[in-house]
Formats: structure tokens, C-alpha cells, sequence
């Protein structure tokens, strides 16, 4: 060691020794998380400490402790960490009843990894009453891949809960499906809150997961050639009609809308949806420009058939 050195490094042992006694063993540790020099450590933890910063929470801690440990970290040094990488913090701002709807009819895919590797800790830093559903999936490279499904408003709070640990997200756009099982909401062209369109019997039809169902289509969807590509086989068409809806211009397509007057006849094509994977190959077609919702369908020679089925409606955004 030369002289210049040396004494750097006398100066250093001073520098600590006066400065509130740092531990020798916290300053090489973060020389050794931040590349830092002894003097860069020093200055680092000081600030650190007397700087106001957002502390993690216990839960926080608790779900990232194991694998940060692993990594030489402590709970002091990857508080740090986090205000060292962490993206500007998101203010509250108010979101409205348009936005707060836009976001829980988004829907996107989440990563199984890092902290969040289970169900239960994405419900945890959701504050979710129940852990959402795991899809397995496998890459490219056939390695194996889990991932949640969410609505926007879960990853918002999940970006706001982490740190420095960025979630993958993948957007997963396809035509919400929610039926309701103990009205007909949502049904194309009527108001399900109005007296005279309460339930009639003790559970609407179609269930949310009843399958076969019927469904009435128009546009690409009422071409052969195309659901044979979706769904792997050709689908067996019948003509047929709806009420309650009405057709309207969207770019340079035909898009179904509500028609409130229940006056107005759309023609199409109705077939049968055989399985829930079917139907997921539609709705990732349709994106979440539209929803599915109940309609009652006229099958064409087959006299005085309605069946309940189902139709994707636009998505009226505000």
C-alpha cells in the first residue's frame, strides 16, 4: 500500500470512528450492495438515516425478506435500494366513476415471480378477499410460467405496494364476461333494474359458465372461414335475428349497441360455443372493445324458437 493510500484509509477509520460509530461490517455491506467506496458508504447510510424517507411495511418486509437476505441485504439496505431505483411515486389523485370502471373491465396478466411468486401474495399486496386464479403457461423456450389474472384497478395497487421489484404485466385484452346470477344483468337493450324486467324465474339463463351456449354473431364472426381459424373447427350456422339492439358505425366496422326502444331487428348467424376455451378464443377476437351479455335469439326455420344466448355488445367509453 503507498502512502496516499494509506492515508485515505486512516482518514477513512476516522471518518467512521467520528461519525456516530458507524458499524464497520453495515459500511462494507453496502460497499459491497452499491459499489460504493468506504467514504460513499459513510455518506450514503447518513443521509439515509437522516433523510425523511417512505419506510417499507412489515408485510412488505415479510414477503421480500427471505430472497433480499439471500442477497446480503437488510431491511435498512433495501429500504435504500428502493429509494435509489424507484420510479417517481404515484400520487393519489381521484379517479372517477368512468376511470374506476375503464380500469376493473382492463384486464391484464400478472407474472408468478420475485415476491409476488404465489397467488396469495399477489392478494396479499392487492388486499384482495380471495387469491385470483393461476394460469400455467409455457414459454417459448418450454420453461414453465404462472401467471394471475387482474383487473387494472389490482395492478394499480400491486405497482403502489412494490418497491424497487418491478411485476411483469402482460395486457390481456378480450371481451369481459360477468353474468349476473341473481338478475338478467346484463342483458342487450333493457335496464335489468326496472320492475318490469326483474327475473322471471329462479335463475337466469344463460349461467355464466353453462355450456354448450348459443350465440348470436354478425360481421367476421358470421364468416366460417374465420371461426374455423379461431376455434380449430368449422362452426354450424343457422340465420337468425335479434331485438334490443342496433347496428353502428365503429371505424370500418359494424358494431352492436344497445337500442333502447327494442324496436329494431339485427340480423346475423347463431351456432353453438361447445366449451369455456371456445369462448375465450372470442372474446380475445372481440378485445374488451366489447362485453358479452344475454340476449334471446330467433333460430330462422325452426318455428317459434327463442333460445337465451349470448352476443358481444360495444363498449360505450366515456
Amino acid at each position: 500500500m503507498d502512502l496516499l493510500d494509506e492515508l485515505e484509509s486512516m482518514a477513512q477509520a476516522i471518518y467512521i470512528d467520528d461519525d456516530d460509530a458507524l458499524d464497520t461490517l453495515v459500511v462494507e455491506k453496502w460497499q459491497h450492495l452499491f459499489s460504493f467506496s468506504t467514504h460513499e458508504a459513510i455518506q450514503n447510510i447518513k443521509q439515509h438515516r437522516l433523510s425523511p424517507h417512505a419506510l417499507i411495511s412489515d408485510a412488505h418486509w415479510d414477503m421480500v425478506r427471505e430472497e433480499k437476505e439471500a442477497e446480503g441485504f437488510d431491511r435498512e439496505a433495501y429500504e435504500y435500494s428502493c429509494t435509489r431505483i424507484r420510479k417517481p411515486p404515484i400520487r393519489d389523485t381521484m379517479v372517477t366513476e368512468g376511470q374506476k370502471r375503464r380500469l376493473q373491465q382492463s384486464t391484464f396478466l400478472l407474472k408468478l415471480e420475485g415476491p409476488l411468486s404465489t397467488a396469495e401474495a399477489v392478494a396479499e399486496a392487492a388486499t384482495l378477499g380471495t387469491s385470483p386464479t393461476v394460469i400455467h403457461a409455457t414459454d417459448a423456450d418450454g420453461q414453465p410460467s404462472s401467471f394471475c389474472e387482474v383487473n387494472g384497478l389490482v395492478k394499480n395497487a400491486i405497482e403502489k405496494f412494490l418497491g424497487d421489484f418491478r411485476p411483469t404485466f402482460i395486457r390481456y385484452s378480450k371481451a369481459r364476461k360477468s353474468l349476473s346470477d341473481t338478475s338478467r344483468y346484463p342483458t342487450l337493450g333493457i335496464d335489468t333494474t326496472m320492475p318490469q324486467h326483474r327475473l322471471q324465474t329462479a335463475q337466469p339463463r344463460p349461467k355464466q359458465n353453462e355450456y354448450p351456449v348459443w350465440y348470436f354473431v354478425y360481421g367476421t364472426l358470421a364468416e366460417s372461414h374465420v371461426v374455423a381459424r379461431l376455434l380449430g373447427r368449422r362452426p354450424t350456422y343457422y340465420t337468425a335475428w335479434i331485438y334490443g339492439g342496433r347496428l353502428k358505425d365503429w371505424g370500418l366496422y359494424k358494431a352492436l349497441a344497445d337500442d333502447s326502444d327494442g324496436n329494431a331487428i339485427v340480423s346475423g348467424k347463431a351456432f353453438q360455443i361447445t366449451a369455456k376455451s371456445e369462448e375465450e378464443c372470442l372474446q380475445v377476437y372481440e378485445t374488451d372493445n366489447y362485453e358479452v351479455v344475454r340476449v334471446g335469439i330467433s333460430i330462422q326455420g325452426k318455428a317459434g324458437l327463442t333460445v337465451d344466448g349470448l352476443t358481444f355488445k360495444f363498449v360505450e367509453r366515456s
